[in-house]
């Protein structure tokens, strides 16, 4: 094995193939790589030091900056400049180990700001910047109560990271601003900041940031008058076009999130829907956020056990990774569970848990959107006695009640649609979804017959000709056309 060869291939994709591998297999390989050759390769070291840690492999992440900070000690032929570079790169990549603790972070980027004279080798402007989270907004705040000051920081903080990175994330902070109006039932402002932030990364590859406002925008769009820039079937196209399978990962936990909350398990992603969240390769820090909308698909499917069940270790994992969003998320689900079993007294008392930790912040959101398991138990808990903020979620509850029996009054089709029975329209969406013939079966416990000659029917009602490939082409071009939204 061509060890310096391997190095070179690390530090020239910054990362990207490393990402295709397992961490075990990279372990294996740095545990036979000579350290001379290691040290020869300080820039590989740093594009390695940022994956063991989005690995959670963190002794051999300070295993590996202990070698690079050998080197810049030991070796002549490296230029000042380059040794300050290195040493602020090193800076900058261990300022992830308190990635959501923005303040920490904030010593780190000024720091490494003062060294480099160079962007950052180790990080590509393209790549994920999240972690594989849809939210901004779960992933950093960290205590109750800490809202303004947290939002205060990022605005501080960013400018001295984007300045090193080339703009690596930029717009993270006006996503953040954005997700947080809407989590306090700010719409009209979290629509405006929500804009803001697709406007000011249009252009700057930051394909991250625009899926976070994209899962903001799907939910606003069940609160307020507003409808996304794009159809789910429009952007999951877009993103089919860029060959990146992280962010399509990503896409279908904002989809598998969205159609749980409106009760179509249907179209949830099979990922989210079967469970199958351990095939794929989610980042550590991102992990929380899946296991959260993993729950809410549980909920959707009554799954009413599993949900009371998984409660207890990921609190313990929001506790120890400071995710106190995530953690109220995650109480209020589990309560939702409790009410759906019949258990009132643990539903009760996880419900006033909650709702002391989210009226220092005033997020009643996460209160909102599980509205339609908990309405009987917020009316209990304010039977004598006033609670303001209980009432304002209340309220906003019957909203969304509301506006949700109003979309689905909406037509969703195309009026060529209208000849289609429910089932058609059913199978449809999934095709839509690129699914074979033989995935649509298994879904909808049908035979692969009977789901050719349902196809069949709909493409003579649609009046669609041409061989199988050219037929599908012209059915998603139909949808595409018009304002399709694959929701009700």
């Amino acid at each position: 094995l061509n060890y310096d060869a391997a190095l070179a291939v690390i530090q020239k994709d910054a990362g990207i193939l490393l990402a295709s591998l397992s961490p075990e297999k990279v372990l294996a390989f740095l545990d036979v790589c000579p350290t001379e050759i290691l040290k020869n390769r300080p820039l590989a070291l740093l594009v390695l030091m940022r994956r063991m840690f989005t690995w959670h492999q963190i002794p051999k992440m300070l295993e590996l900056k202990q070698l690079l900070t050998d080197t810049i000690a030991e070796d002549n032929t490296l230029s000042e400049d380059e040794r300050k570079n290195l040493s602020g790169e090193c800076d900058l990549i261990m300022s992830f180990l308190m990635y959501n603790d923005i303040t920490g972070m904030s010593v780190l980027h000024r720091q490494a700001s003062s060294k480099m004279t160079r962007p950052a080798i180790s990080i590509r402007k393209t790549g994920s910047w999240t972690f594989g989270s849809p939210s901004v907004l779960m992933m950093f705040h960290r205590r109750s109560g800490t809202l303004d000051a947290e939002l205060a920081a990022m605005n501080e903080c960013m400018p001295h990271y984007y300045k090193i990175t080339n703009g690596h994330g930029q717009g993270a902070e006006r996503v953040m601003r954005a997700e947080a109006e809407f989590m306090q039932g700010n719409f009209v402002d979290a629509q405006i900041r929500l804009e803001d932030a697709y406007e000011h990364i249009a252009q700057n590859g930051q394909e991250s940031i625009a899926l976070c406002c994209d899962f903001l925008a799907l939910r606003l769009s069940l609160c307020a008058k507003f409808s996304p820039r794009k159809t789910i079937l429009q952007r999951r196209e877009e993103l089919l076009q860029k060959h990146n399978t992280a962010w399509l990962n990503i896409f279908d936990s904002i989809c598998a999130y969205y159609y749980a909350l409106i009760g179509q398990e249907i179209l949830i992603p099979a990922v989210f829907r079967e469970h199958r969240l351990g095939d794929v390769n989610f980042l550590a820090p991102g992990k929380p956020m899946m296991e959260l909308i993993e729950n809410q698909v549980y909920l959707e499917q009554k799954e009413y056990v599993k949900v009371i069940g998984r409660s207890e270790s990921l609190l313990a994992l929001c506790e120890n990774m400071h995710y106190a969003l995530v953690a109220l998320h995650i109480r209020i689900q589990t309560a939702a569970a409790y009410e759906k079993l019949g258990k009132t007294r643990e539903a009760r008392e996880l419900l006033k848990l909650s709702l002391e930790a989210a009226v220092q912040d005033d997020f009643l959101m996460p209160f909102v959107e599980n509205y339609r398991y908990l309405s009987e138990a917020y009316a209990s808990l304010l039977i004598g006695g006033k609670n303001e903020f209980l009432t304002r979620i209340t309220e906003f509850g019957k909203r969304w009640e509301e506006q949700g029996r109003a979309l689905c009054c909406e037509k969703k089709y195309p009026d060529v649609f209208q000849t289609l029975t429910r089932r058609e329209l059913e199978i449809t969406e999934l095709m839509a979804q690129h699914l074979s013939n033989r995935e649509i079966a298994a879904k909808l416990f049908l035979s692969e017959g009977t789901v050719k000659q349902y196809i069949n029917q709909i493409y003579s009602k649609l009046q669609i000709a041409g061989d199988t490939r050219t037929k599908r082409k012209l059915l998603l071009e139909y949808l595409r056309e018009e304002k399709y939204f694959l929701t009700f």
